[in-house]
């Protein structure tokens, strides 16, 4: 057994609220009463700024389709999103992180670019052209209809 093996148990009285995150990404919430749910969320938003900060640029680099645990087809949770408008960031509600600065090209060759709107579920509109005559899709649909998606290299349409 190596270090990354191992594990620790955790003292529920000294850590009441414990979040376990396994390598596919499967979230278990351990936790009573004695944090305040809305407390809780401001730490996770505080911790996902810091990560996304310490991101380096650019997109991560998706593991092959064959490794374990990529899962193409996951829902995206649109409702649950938040974007940072400035960064033009948008998570979705499974705390993925989509840089919609940059275009995203689709199995079928297309460029599609955010036009800076989200729909009524809280998802980016993705345009197929800059000049408002392309196909629209929310991100989530985009992705289930003409996906995998991918940022194209060096924000080249």
């Amino acid at each position: 057994m190596n270090d990354s093996d191992r594990f620790m148990f955790v003292d529920r009285g000294e850590n009441p609220l414990v979040f376990l995150i396994d390598k596919h990404g499967d979230v278990e919430v351990h936790g009573d009463d004695q944090v305040c749910k809305l407390r809780a969320a401001a730490i996770l938003r505080y911790v996902a700024a810091q990560f996304i900060a310490e991101h380096p640029r650019g997109a991560c680099t998706p593991p092959p389709p064959d490794a374990q645990g990529y899962r193409p087809a996951e829902p995206l949770h649109s409702h649950a999103g938040t974007l940072d408008r400035d960064r033009k960031v948008w998570t979705d509600g499974t705390g993925h992180a989509w840089n919609l600065s940059l275009p995203w090209g689709d199995v079928d060759d297309r460029s599609w670019r955010w036009g800076g709107v989200l729909d009524s579920r809280g998802a980016p509109l993705m345009r197929t052209d800059a000049d408002g005559d392309g196909e629209v899709q929310p991100l989530d649909v985009l992705r289930t209809l003409y996906g995998p998606i991918a940022p194209l290299s060096g924000g080249a349409a």
